[in-house]
């Protein structure tokens, strides 16, 4: 934990069965091949690289707990964000042979606290490499950020992240303390800080790269953001919550009938809160 508040992303390694995500990235890589040659498949900052968000797949075969509800994750983020941690997106980042990175950026570009209010839990499918596109992080960047380090970034879509670091900002974050790839092995879990800059970089193999996300906030946030998830798998989740190591919250809206996989895991992604109050707080800031 004093890793995860000084640094903002911490790896804990060997804590997924690799049969599950086998599983997971037989369906997921084979539909990411389709899915980025759609003419209308919107990327994240822009086509050239090759970044696309994409769903897990909801069946009951591929409900794993220690992929959705991890019991070594669920205890860091609860500690972190305080008691009954909300999960508000279940989506999945994934990078296809491309020439192009990506900005540096946060996930969120809006006011926000100085202090942790959301991870996000990333689980890639596979050995994360430089070759394939491993994740690059700044350390500590988050300890310190305001959306003014911000800027537009043009050929944004929705609610993923508009904004993009602005330069200056960047190269005096660099000079005391530079960025690093994130490179893993298969049934690993990377957990980072929300208001982390990060940047995806190209994948440079013949093969897609899944990454899971699941974005948990704390519950005083009172988040927007929901996951559709089938009915059918409703007792699923039941049942971890009741079995789980610590309580948490799922922000579900449950729908009866077959989910479409196009919604990037939710249907409203947006990660602000609700309630005007805690953004009038953070609004100065």
């Amino acid at each position: 934990m004093k890793h995860l508040h000084h640094s903002g992303v911490v790896v804990l390694e060997n804590v997924v069965d690799s049969t599950h995500l086998d599983a997971i990235n037989s369906v997921m890589s084979l539909e990411a091949r389709g899915i980025v040659k759609l003419p209308d498949e919107k990327f994240n900052f822009g086509r050239e690289t090759g970044n696309i968000n994409q769903s897990p797949p909801l069946k009951r075969e591929f409900m794993y707990p220690d992929v959705w509800v991890n019991p070594f994750v669920l205890p860091v983020v609860s500690s972190m964000l305080g008691p009954e941690p909300v999960l508000h997106l279940a989506t999945g980042n994934t990078t296809t042979r491309a020439g192009d990175r990506q900005p540096v950026h946060s996930d969120f570009g809006l006011p926000h606290p100085s202090f942790p209010f959301g991870f996000v839990v990333n689980i890639p499918l596979v050995d994360m490499t430089l070759e394939n596109g491993a994740l690059e992080v700044w350390p500590g960047s988050h300890t310190a950020t305001t959306v003014h380090d911000q800027v537009a970034y043009q050929g944004q879509w929705g609610n993923l992240p508009p904004r993009a670091i602005v330069p200056a900002v960047l190269r005096s974050r660099e000079a005391i303390s530079p960025p690093a790839r994130v490179v893993v092995r298969k049934g690993s879990v990377i957990i980072r800080d929300l208001r982390l800059w990060h940047a995806g970089h190209p994948n440079l193999t013949n093969e897609p790269r899944v990454m899971l996300a699941f974005v948990w906030q704390a519950l005083w946030w009172k988040g927007t953001a929901h996951i559709l998830l089938p009915l059918n798998i409703k007792d699923i989740f039941d049942s971890w919550e009741e079995e789980g190591p610590v309580k948490f919250r799922v922000a579900a809206k449950w729908v009866d009938g077959e989910v479409p996989r196009q919604l990037h895991g939710g249907e409203d992604t947006d990660l602000k809160s609700s309630d005007p109050a805690i953004f009038e707080l953070f609004a100065s800031v």
